[in-house]
């Protein structure tokens, strides 16, 4: 299998907005790797929901017993949503309850927990990840249809769809089980089998230790959220952003934070790619936050506040992202207690303390969740 090779041709850019010093660019044969220097990184600047996306909405589950998830990372179509682990539950976009995609357990169109859930609305299929050899596929009333037999048990397997129809899995790769395994694969659904193409990447194989030299393994994370034209992922630990092209079979490297060692300390990134922007988290460690990447122009800043300016310019209210919408997930009490104390602290406009005091009205320690989501806008350079 083809190895990935970066051969990389330096170019420093000079200080500007749309050449700034934070940003370096090396040029491989197939594409451009995205460098920022997180120490040259000075510009705060908040990010209004308004600037990346609209029809903001509330979407209240139904109440009723066999609605009721855990797990709180959905997964969207235009008509549906699928959110929960054990089992996954389906809804339509307004929360309405539909159905249980398969079920809990060993057995065939069963899964012991959903690590990810791709809906192919267009092809009338759903498709759940677990912890084994089977990607379990089903249809839109949650039967069990089949299954893609993998090489091995997916690790943390993430899903995308490409415009050809084709299905792919990024997962995580461990050096220690060295008899074909893979970091990417792509295959027709329709006629899998043979059809199964695997990228193996010794850049990919995740055996990091830590300071007693034991292999961290499994506490890794493969970070994917399917809001671009790319197939973008990275995992825990990793500090630099892939692509998996499936029609090429091969992974490209697109976006890389460096950072002092003195400065990252225990930290660790999560990146998150949008139709505009790359969003890079610091998380933990002293000097944990957000870094924004414009990837057209190249301007960087850090992130300040994400204010919800469709939701009475409050600091809450969607941060999530995943398959082009950017959402929350809360608890009706979880929600009260933020809204109850936003009207304490004076944070909400005295014209719209009256609609706050009606939709906490509507709040009930027993019902289902509630979803904030807006849809992400579509690039600005594709329109």
């Amino acid at each position: 299998m083809k190895q990935i090779y970066y051969a990389l041709g330096l170019c420093i850019l000079c200080s500007c907005k749309s050449n700034p010093v934070s940003v370096t660019m090396l040029d491989s044969d197939s594409s451009e790797l995205i460098v920022v220097d997180e120490s040259e990184v000075k510009e705060t600047r908040d990010i209004y929901l308004s600037e990346i996306a609209e029809d903001f909405r509330i979407v209240r589950f139904d109440n009723v017993e066999e609605a009721f998830y855990s797990g709180f990372m959905p997964s969207f179509s235009e008509n549906y949503i699928a959110i929960g682990k054990k089992p996954v539950k389906l809804f339509t976009k307004d929360g309405k309850y539909l159905c249980d995609i398969g079920g809990v357990g060993n057995g065939p169109g069963e899964y012991s927990s959903a690590y990810d859930v791709l809906i192919d609305e267009p092809a009338g299929r759903i498709y759940v990840a677990g912890f084994s050899k089977n990607l379990n596929c089903y249809d839109l009333k949650g039967n069990y249809v089949g299954n893609i037999a993998f090489p091995k048990p997916l690790n943390k397997g993430k899903l995308f769809k490409s415009p050809d129809g084709t299905i792919s899995a990024v997962q995580l790769c461990f050096k220690e089980y060295e008899d074909n395994h893979f970091v990417a694969a792509n295959f027709n659904p329709l006629d899998a089998g043979d059809s199964v193409r695997y990228v193996f990447s010794p850049q990919l194989e995740i055996s990091i230790k830590n300071e007693e030299g034991a292999t961290v393994g499994f506490n890794n994370e493969v970070w994917s959220y399917r809001c671009s034209d790319r197939q973008s992922f990275h995992t825990t630990f990793n500090d630099t952003l892939y692509s998996y092209n499936p029609q090429e079979n091969k992974l490209d490297a697109i976006f890389k934070l460096d950072m002092l060692p003195e400065r990252k300390g225990s930290s660790f990134f999560v990146y998150r790619e949008l139709p505009d922007l790359i969003l890079a988290d610091i998380v933990g460690g002293d000097n944990s936050g957000s870094i924004a990447l414009d990837k057209h122009n190249k301007d960087v800043w850090r992130v300040g506040k994400m204010i919800n300016d469709s939701f009475f310019n409050l600091r809450y209210g969607c941060r999530g992202l995943h398959d082009g919408y950017i959402f929350e997930v809360y608890e009706p009490l979880e929600l009260k207690e933020k809204l109850e104390k936003s009207l304490e602290n004076g944070d909400v406009a005295d014209s719209d303390r009256a609609k706050i005091d009606s939709l906490l009205n509507t709040l009930h320690e027993n019902d289902n969740n509630l979803l904030f989501v807006s849809k992400l806008k579509q690039s600005k350079h594709n329109q």
